[in-house]
């Protein structure tokens, strides 16, 4: 969308404190280094979706598969994916009827 800014719109969104902290936030964002194709496709849906359809026959239940792929997340993270595993099979139950 561009749209005409008004005078006082424009004086804002160019003042030296705006354009100062813009310029900060942009540079410290340019400085952080991509993520590999490998991580990004873990921390999407669909690959961690990916993962745990192949892991989940490699343990002995589907939970500890599930946890596995959460430690990693974590690890990475610092967080967990999902809050439980009982959240993580409804998308992904979601994610299999779309694909019917």
């Amino acid at each position: 969308m561009n749209r005409k800014m008004n005078r006082k719109q424009y004086r804002r969104y160019h003042s030296p404190v705006i354009t100062a902290e813009r310029e900060r936030i942009e540079k410290q964002l340019s400085a952080l280094t991509p993520l590999a194709p490998d991580m990004r496709r873990f921390l999407s849906f669909e690959g961690f979706a990916e993962l745990y359809l192949r892991m989940r026959d490699l343990y002995p239940t589907q939970l500890e598969a599930y946890e596995r792929l959460e430690d990693f997340h974590i690890t990475l993270t610092g967080r967990r994916r999902y809050s439980e595993f009982s959240s993580f099979r409804r998308v992904l139950n979601r994610m299999m009827q779309a694909m019917r």
